[in-house]
């Protein structure tokens, strides 16, 4: 059964303002999406999630996901198996709702992990597999993949290397990690291409989870992606397989009880997935500078003045759905003590 004791708003800190606390209902259904943007040395932003997903943690180990890309830390191994689980049904029937959306992403994970794999290798795509075939009434387009990988020839150089990478496909290491539920960890000094496919392994592993999933189950799901594929000349190959990928988890977010926080030094591409709330803190090597000349008629001029005077505990809040002007970009400060449950909260 779902814990009613995680479905309370988090005190996340203070309105810079007066005296109220800033909540975040992260559990509701139009509140599940924010973007924390800030730099991971000077700003609190990684302090932040890391307090928040500690005060979940605590009250659900089970309800915490969060695919990162700081350096491992020791935990228990936790294997997500889902993916075989997923690729051995055949396509949903016609009467269900979301049945393309399901095949689509099906095939969109399957064939975005082989593209990847060319790169990686650098072989073109036509050349590294023969045409896959398989049979949708009873599988998914995996197992074509398999069939494809195991029908090369053992001349060709690189076949033991594909078929190392389905057995990863297998069983994908998570890490539960004390009080800070299962991450994923990306390993960053690989190339642009090792990473994108990391990543991409991450989410389809989650993605399957969901699907395997028989009870209701609160979650919040933490993505921090590897700055270097974010960048406007990154390949775009790997832009378009990013961003896919981020929409196929807000998906996620939208059909089941999962709430997203995006993590990450960069803006975009928080306004490409139409995150609710956005979270500033203060940037450095980013693609928006809230100091820019350009945008000081519209930010508080005393948010600028603390960071100046080196306080980078304060940050600009901003909702784009709400209908009240006033809440829209509000001050804010963190950092006078950790993220709590409002345990008092009743739901009206």
């Amino acid at each position: 059964m779902m814990d009613k004791n995680i479905q309370k708003p988090i005190i996340m800190g203070n309105y810079y303002y007066g005296e109220g606390e800033m909540a975040w209902a992260w559990w509701q259904y139009n509140q599940a999406e924010l973007a924390i943007i800030g730099d991971s040395t000077i700003s609190p932003r990684r302090k932040l999630v890391s307090d928040i997903t500690k005060e979940i943690s605590k009250r659900d180990p089970n309800a915490v996901f969060m695919i990162s890309t700081e350096a491992p830390q020791l935990g228990e191994a936790h294997t997500i198996e889902s993916i075989p689980w997923v690729e051995g049904y055949p396509d949903p029937p016609e009467f269900f709702e979301d049945r393309n959306v399901f095949i689509e992403t099906r095939h969109f994970f399957s064939n975005s992990y082989f593209n990847l794999i060319a790169k990686i290798l650098d072989v073109s795509r036509s050349q590294l597999l023969p045409p896959i075939s398989f049979k949708p009434h009873i599988e998914g387009p995996l197992q074509g993949y398999r069939r494809a990988i195991e029908s090369l020839s053992d001349d060709v150089n690189y076949k033991e290397k594909l078929m190392d990478h389905l057995l990863k496909i297998g069983k994908i290491p998570w890490v539960q990690v004390k009080d800070h539920g299962k991450t994923y960890y990306i390993e960053t000094t690989g190339s642009v291409y090792e990473q994108a496919l990391s990543f991409l392994t991450a989410a389809w592993s989650f993605w399957a989870m969901t699907c395997q999933k028989d009870d209701p189950q609160q979650m919040l799901l933490v993505i921090e992606l590897p700055e270097e594929l974010l960048r406007h000349n990154v390949d775009p190959v790997i832009e378009k397989i990013i961003i896919e990928t981020l929409k196929i988890l807000k998906y996620v977010s939208i059909v089941t009880t999962t709430s997203i926080v995006l993590s990450s030094e960069m803006l975009y591409p928080a306004p490409e997935m139409k995150l609710r709330y956005k979270l500033f803190f203060e940037t450095a090597n980013s693609d928006i500078n809230l100091n820019h000349e350009s945008l000081k008629n519209v930010i508080d001029p005393q948010l600028l003045h603390e960071w100046k005077n080196g306080n980078p505990n304060v940050g600009l809040w901003m909702d784009d759905v709400t209908s009240n002007p006033d809440d829209t970009r509000i001050v804010v400060r963190v950092g006078d003590q950790s993220p709590f449950f409002w345990d008092d909260y009743e739901q009206s």
